[in-house]
């Protein structure tokens, strides 16, 4: 599992991302806020998918079965698969629910292949 380092970005400034290789289990800090998580696959790296993992307690009563490669029914799935060779970028518009007991929000990546990294940033 890697700790992801938070892209800030300044008002008027520009950004300086800071790519992190993707791991089965990644997570990055935050207290809430939008982010965005931008891909980056070169030559030999890929992924089948990725989701923010939700926190939250099911609630009541019958609840979906979690989606394909996911962990449980309310999973973010950010995205369905970045070919090799290519970008991708997520979009967290909340990270409330996506917060773990100790501020991080913990991503789930699947299917890698080579090295592809995320660059998170936010808060926006």
């Amino acid at each position: 599992m890697a700790t992801i380092t938070v892209t800030t970005p300044t008002v008027g400034g520009s950004v300086t991302p800071t790519p992190t290789t993707c791991t089965a289990a990644d997570k990055f800090a935050a207290t809430g806020g939008k982010f965005i998580l931008y891909y980056k696959n070169l030559a030999g790296g890929a992924l089948t998918a990725s989701f923010a993992l939700n926190t939250q307690a099911a609630p009541a009563g019958t609840v979906p079965a979690a989606a394909a490669n996911a962990t449980n029914w309310a999973d973010l799935r950010l995205s369905n698969g970045i070919a090799i060779s290519t970008d991708g970028v997520a979009i967290i518009p909340d990270v409330g629910p996506y917060i773990d007991a100790t501020g991080f929000v913990n991503l789930k990546h699947t299917g890698l292949t080579g090295t592809p990294t995320v660059t998170v940033i936010g808060p926006l």
